[in-house]
């Protein structure tokens, strides 16, 4: 008997951490829930000292709080600080983005959509990172969501990978302006769930190790289920027949111990009747699929699309039949066609209902209704054109490829599909000669983006994807770039790969937008500019789409400390273009200038003449400066302070009165204002006595 086993079996990476951190707290730490649905490792945790809690409520205040793989809503995050219990978290990196992402866009005002189990720890977590304002829907049924613009949707990482485009077509999102997908299921259950599926098919019975509680576990029981006999078990009663059996796998969840799944393998080796030989089915058996392999703009990515014509057709109907071709020796006989695969078949009967086809690598027929045979509906004109190649032995013109798309009762076929799939590759012709063309990007390769168009792989390099560095490429999976080639050389027809530019677009645009602006702006010119920022030598200011800079010297006639004190953030003022320098791409803009000089208002205030209150602001052996207004100051020499001669101004005045003069004379050229106090005493008032030395 032969056991096949997946190169990776126990716990995946988050597990593992989480066990770790878990086993270092020693006794008296408290785990909100189960840290893995795992009744063997909880235990085992247990004994160990760590308490399983299922509320916070629960943690006395000022204890350890271990937070599970899972993860945890915000509130406990908040709860535990108001009550100083120390977080250790364990929250899995996948989950943790996933929060991470929920909050972000929740804040930015989108509906979240999480595709999963609501009762799962993990979505009843992420929903509390977005106020528990998230749409959790199941992926079955219709899910509308009429009354949104902006929406986020993100799964479960332990979905179901065989229904997750299944799950996208079942939410109506017409009405949806921004639409943002992130194809949040971990790479280790894509994993497994992939391996769970093609070790199942060529197998006579399927052992899946783990707790009956996992959530992984139950969804490779239920994949494994569909192709052959499937036994669950937890370990601790192993009781298989394996009599009757050749081949058998063994598959295990993210949170089942190494040492589990071994003393099964020894149990089953022990009860087996023959000789037992164990095969670990790895990466050179079986070719990666479609959701778990890296794409770059480099030798392996062409090699990667140049083994296949059909990399788009592998990744619409999910598991394609050529991955298993190397996973066991010997295959039996199974369906061997997947929904969504591509089949080129000849055209063997034309009748009113459809058109009957062989397929040459298989003895059955396939048939296409009527309405799968055109993308606009004259499904009669397709049937005219393929009848008049059968009748003259035309096999060129009687061959056409379609896709499956049932293979409940015998294989039924849509040319529409195929057509509808490769349509975009009329425009391969206009974008070797440079024409922009639009792709949505679905994976994240080697330091690179990749997407569909048509029947081609499109290649974006990170370096391409705009101005400047990129950070995170997961940022931009599920998004639509704008992209052009940089030569028909770009385009490989025979590998169907297209290496494309954002970055070279974007770069056009911005230099026509500079050269529009350079183009028609003059100093002296009067613009508005919008204040964006500010620095400490003046503010930023935006003129049409272009950074300028106001130096704070330029902001106020008086001295200030802070552009903040004339200016403010957001709003939009009249500037005064001082200086361009194209060269070196700045402009020097000016906003004093264009406000009233402070001795042009002084002079309309304090005409020769007037009589004015102002406040004595120092005092000299000559005189005194008497403030009239802010920065403005006039002299009040010590001979017209009073009709009597004084020897000391200290005996008239002091710092801080409050006194009534006369402008005598104004001198706006030298900013000069004599004023006199003299003038509006009569001329036999008694002289001020003379003050105490105090």
């Amino acid at each position: 008997m032969k056991i096949l086993l997946p190169k990776e079996i126990g716990f995946c990476n988050g597990v593992s951490s989480a066990i770790k951190k878990a086993e270092s707290l020693g006794a008296g730490a408290y785990c909100l829930g189960q840290l893995v649905h795992n009744e063997t490792v909880t235990q085992q945790l247990e004994r160990q000292g760590l308490k399983t809690v299922a509320d916070i409520a629960e943690v006395p205040d000022g204890a350890t709080l271990l937070i599970r793989a899972h993860g945890a809503p915000k509130s406990v995050y908040e709860e535990a600080k108001r009550r100083n219990i120390e977080i250790v978290d364990a929250t899995c990196p996948s989950v943790r983005a996933i929060q991470q992402k929920a909050r972000r866009y929740h804040e930015e005002g989108y509906k979240i959509v999480l595709v999963g189990d609501a009762a799962h720890p993990e979505i009843i977590g992420i929903n509390g990172w977005c106020d528990n304002s998230a749409i959790v829907f199941d992926g079955k049924g219709k899910l509308e969501l009429n009354d949104a613009e902006k929406v986020l949707i993100m799964f479960q990482t332990t979905f179901d990978t065989r229904f997750f485009e299944k799950s996208l077509q079942n939410i109506s999102t017409d009405h949806v302006k921004t639409l943002e997908i992130f194809n949040t299921i971990c790479y280790t259950t894509s994993q497994r769930q992939y391996y769970a599926q093609i070790l199942s098919d060529k197998c006579d019975l399927a052992v899946v190790v783990g707790d009956t509680n996992s959530s992984n576990t139950k969804r490779l029981y239920e994949i494994a289920s569909q192709h052959c006999p499937t036994v669950l078990t937890d370990g601790s009663s192993v009781n298989i027949d394996l009599s009757q059996c050749k081949n058998v796998c063994v598959i295990s969840g993210a949170s089942t111990p190494t040492e589990l799944i071994k003393g099964v393998l020894k149990t089953m080796s022990e009860n087996a009747k023959d000789t037992v030989v164990e095969t670990v089915v790895a990466d050179e058996q079986v070719e990666t699929a479609p959701e778990v392999a890296e794409a770059a703009e480099s030798a392996e990515a062409v090699e990667a699309v140049e083994a296949t014509e059909t990399v788009a057709e592998e990744k619409a109907m999910g598991k394609d039949e050529a991955l298993l071709a190397k996973a066991v020796s010997e295959m039996k006989e199974g369906h061997r066609y997947k929904l969504g695969q591509k089949v080129r078949c000849r055209v063997v009967l034309v009748s009113d209902d459809g058109v009957y086809v062989s397929i040459p690598s298989s003895k059955k027929e396939g048939f296409i209704p009527n309405e799968e045979l055109s993308m606009d509906g004259d499904f009669q004109a397709v049937k005219d054109e393929l009848k008049k190649a059968v009748e003259g032995d035309d096999s060129e013109n009687a061959s056409l490829d379609c896709a499956v798309i049932s293979v409940d009762k015998g294989i039924t076929l849509s040319k529409k599909v195929i057509d509808e799939r490769y349509k975009d590759d009329a425009l391969v012709e206009g974008i070797k000669q440079g024409q922009e063309f639009q792709a949505v990007m679905t994976r994240v390769g080697k330091e690179c983006l990749t997407g569909k168009l048509g029947s081609y792989t499109v290649i974006v390099h990170a370096s391409q994807i705009r101005i400047g560095y990129v950070k995170n490429l997961n940022d931009y999976v599920g998004k639509t770039l704008r992209l052009v080639v940089s030569g028909p050389e770009k385009v490989d027809d025979h590998k169907r790969v297209i290496f494309a530019s954002q970055k070279a677009i974007l770069l056009a645009e911005k230099k026509a937008k500079e050269d529009e602006f350079w183009n028609n702006i003059e100093v002296g010119e009067i613009v508005d500019g919008k204040v964006l920022r500010f620095a400490p030598f003046g503010a930023f200011v935006d003129v049409r789409g272009f950074d300028c800079l106001a130096h704070s010297t330029d902001l106020s006639w008086d001295r200030i400390a802070n552009p903040a004190e004339v200016l403010e953030i957001g709003k939009t003022y009249e500037f005064a273009v001082l200086a361009l320098d194209r060269e070196k791409n700045r402009v020097s803009l000016g906003y004093k200038q264009l406000q009233p000089q402070p001795w042009d208002v002084a002079e309309q205030k304090f005409p020769v003449g007037a009589h004015v209150v102002g406040k004595v602001a120092r005092i000299l052996p000559f005189g005194a400066f008497v403030e009239l207004d802010k920065h403005i100051d006039g002299l009040l020499h010590v001979s017209n302070v009073s009709w009597e001669w004084l020897d000391d101004i200290n005996t008239a005045l002091k710092v801080g009165d409050e006194i009534e003069v006369e402008v005598m004379e104004f001198d706006k050229e030298n900013k000069r204002i004599t004023l006199s106090r003299k003038a509006l005493l009569p001329k036999n008032e008694p002289a001020p006595e003379k003050r105490d030395e105090e």
